[in-house]
């Protein structure tokens, strides 16, 4: 049986890949190839995924990468310990499983390259319609796209997508994101909601820019005078925490909300299902709550409005501050009662594509 690597490198790839891993652990013989790009997180969770899958440490990463300076130098060093054969070798024949728009799904597209075994990109049909933004996650998704021989996306909207760019490649779907399977929504209609409001902030684009970053955390402060008897709840990245140290806005955050570190993610799923309000710029946190149907402010430039529901609320550079705040204000006050109708499990969808392309 031909060997099935998954590169994993980051938080969100773990996330929306070990449904996947785990489904197909008995009947595919698979390998999880370790960037470690959040290694933090990794050391911590590897323990949810199928104890029989072997598990390899492919590159090394010994720091948090919680600056753009970090990062690069990381990836770099990536690059050349792959072109220098400074990793393993796999084995001929075998598929790599790229996820993404991460800087660990381009480095497996060039261990891929540099070794000549084929390349599936898991959940590429995403695109902004903007070269540049979201930077770089959009160009590296462009490139892992065109760089594998099979491209599967996560819905019809996405694979509408792949038609219009890569025509000629071998193209498939699932119904819906393969995250959908870390969700357990058969008692979505008995959550209790609290008072709490969960955040969870962490793209380049804001973390990254002072005025970005500034401008979230008074939008914060502002809020929370508005809505004093709820508790403000920032579940906080290292690369987040970082930049708030950098920037001298800690104090101001410690002040008004409580701090947790990132936890299992079940615990995370916990805190978003009974939630008041949802705070976000990250793209598989805003799909997890589209599927749970909580209200949800969604704080990015890219990718504006992908779900277009009542309980969703969009936040971009061009908001108005105040017209933000009150719109907030307004979305935890209103009563909205919106469903989600059950859908086929991606893991198994994505299983049978597998099978059809001969692994």
């Amino acid at each position: 049986m031909n060997k099935i690597y998954f590169v994993i490198g980051t938080k969100a790839q773990f996330i929306k890949c070990k449904p996947v891993i785990n489904y197909i652990a008995d009947k595919c013989n698979v390998v999880i190839l370790l960037t470690n790009q959040h290694k933090d997180f990794l050391d911590k969770f590897m323990i949810e995924i199928d104890p029989n899958i072997k598990i390899i440490n492919f590159l090394q990463n010994n720091s948090s990468l919680d600056t753009i300076f970090k990062n690069i130098k990381w990836f770099v060093s990536s690059i050349f310990k792959i072109i220098t054969n400074k990793t393993f070798k796999p084995e001929v024949n075998s598929l790599i499983i790229n996820h993404g728009d991460t800087l660990s799904a381009l480095l497996g597209v060039v261990f891929a390259l540099k070794h000549k075994v084929k390349k599936l990109h898991l959940e590429a049909g995403l695109r902004s319609g903007k070269f540049f933004k979201p930077f770089p996650e959009e160009i590296i998704r462009k490139l892992v796209s065109l760089n594998s021989d099979y491209l599967v996306a996560d819905g019809s909207e996405s694979l509408q997508n792949l038609n219009n760019y890569f025509k000629t490649k071998n193209l498939y779907t699932t119904t819906i994101n393969t995250a959908y399977d870390n969700l357990d929504i058969a008692d979505i209609n008995t959550f209790r909601t609290t008072n709490e409001i969960i955040i969870l902030m962490h793209r380049s684009e804001n973390i990254f820019s002072k005025k970005n970053l500034k401008k979230f955390v008074e939008y914060l402060i502002q809020l929370q005078k508005y809505h004093s008897d709820s508790k403000f709840i920032w579940i906080m990245h290292p690369s987040t925490e970082s930049q708030l140290l950098k920037y001298n806005l800690n104090v101001k955050v410690q002040d008004t909300i409580e701090i947790y570190g990132l936890m299992e993610h079940k615990k995370f799923i916990s805190l978003l299902k009974n939630s008041l309000l949802f705070i976000t710029d990250s793209l598989s946190a805003e799909f997890e709550s589209f599927v749970l149907r909580k209200k949800t402010v969604v704080w990015r430039n890219s990718f504006v409005n992908r779900y277009k529901l009542d309980s969703f609320l969009y936040i971009t550079k061009k908001s108005s501050f105040d017209s933000s705040i009150l719109e907030t204000s307004s979305l935890i006050n209103a009563d909205i009662d919106e469903k989600f109708s059950v859908v086929n499990k991606p893991s198994f969808e994505f299983y049978e594509i597998i099978k059809k392309i001969g692994y």
